[in-house]
């Protein structure tokens, strides 16, 4: 099968054949239709992801057609359309059995990262990872699932738990920023979209967002504390991972206020003064990436249109560098998706 193989870090993939996935007990194989491209593929081409070991395939927001299955697979058949779940977890732990599989104890790899992913023709999964969809859905759109659209749901939902009425201020409405800004107008919140970018400004107050800030002319505390009758965010919802942007995100807090990181970077600590926090009573919560109910919900939400995945350009597998390039430029307005 064709691959896009990382065969040294922070050079270009290499387009080349190699052996088709031969899957085992319990495992499915899936022609990968669609495969998004994110900031952790940046990161793991810069060689400063740790367990990543070359040769290796990238690619972990996939969506297939199911080719072929394992023994003992019985839920999942020759033919279904589906979305994969990149972590493969143990379904045991204590983590696993409250619903934070992205913290299993046991945990056995995850697709795209430590195992290989989805730019390439043919990916393996167990069965459990596999996701049905339905056939109004396109591949481009499901392949987001697993990771640009069931992230800020997990964050916005599961983390924050963020309701109706609340003030939401996403900094950064790239590709997971933009699906923020939809998950919360559809929970009822009031949505600020800060981005230095005016283009992916647009396309979030198109999507819902109430108003959309640009850190290089706007007073966004000043704005903010307008807007809320004086009493700044209930969450800032960090996608950027930058020590100032968070920084600056808990000055936008009201008392009581949560602030999700999500977006991280892998060189710039983030530091704070106590009594920052104590004196507002603040909360800083990590936010990483799902678990399988929550895509399966937003599954739900795409196919009741709660939900558009953005995708904002489509590059065929054999041009991926310069889907990369594309990516490293910032200017792509949603999530730039392969398809092998």
């Amino acid at each position: 099968m064709k691959a896009a193989v990382i065969e040294r870090f922070e050079a270009p993939l290499v387009i080349r054949e190699v052996e088709t996935p031969a899957i085992g007990p319990g495992e499915v194989l899936v022609r990968v239709r669609a495969c998004g491209i994110c900031g952790t593929d940046l990161k793991i081409l810069s060689g400063k992801v740790s367990k990543v070991s070359l040769p290796h395939i990238p690619g972990h927001e996939i969506a297939g057609e199911v080719c072929d299955v394992g023994y003992q697979v019985t839920d999942i058949s020759v033919g279904d359309r589906v979305s994969v779940f990149s972590y493969l977890t143990c379904g045991r732990c204590r983590y696993c059995q409250a619903g934070r599989e992205s913290l299993c104890e046991n945990l056995k790899g995850q697709v795209g990262t430590t195992l290989a992913g989805g730019m390439a023709d043919f990916v393996k999964v167990p069965a459990l990872n596999a996701l049905r969809i339905g056939s109004s859905i396109s591949f481009p759109h499901a392949a987001l699932f697993n990771d640009a659209v069931s992230t800020p749901y997990h964050a916005l939902v599961s983390r924050a738990g963020l309701k109706e009425g609340d003030a939401l201020v996403v900094v950064g409405v790239g590709g997971l920023g933009l699906h923020a800004v939809q998950i919360a107008r559809a929970l009822g919140a009031m949505v600020f979209a800060v981005d230095i970018n005016d283009r992916h400004l647009e396309k979030a107050m198109e999507l819902g967002s109430n108003i959309a800030l640009n850190p290089n002319r706007d007073d966004i505390a000043k704005v903010i504390q307008e807007e809320s009758a004086g009493q700044g965010a209930d969450v800032v919802m960090d996608l950027v991972g930058q020590p100032e942007t968070l920084e600056q995100g808990l000055k936008w807090l009201c008392p009581g206020g949560k602030l999700l990181v999500v977006g991280y970077n892998l060189t710039q600590a983030f530091s704070v003064h106590p009594r920052a926090i104590t004196a507002k009573e603040l909360e800083i919560l990590g936010c990483r990436s799902k678990n399988r109910h929550e895509m399966a919900e937003v599954i739900r939400w795409v196919e009741d249109k709660k939900i558009v995945p953005v995708v904002g350009e489509l590059y065929p597998l054999v041009r991926v560098n310069e889907a990369y390039d594309r990516l490293r430029s910032g200017d792509v307005v949603g999530r730039v998706v392969l398809e092998p």
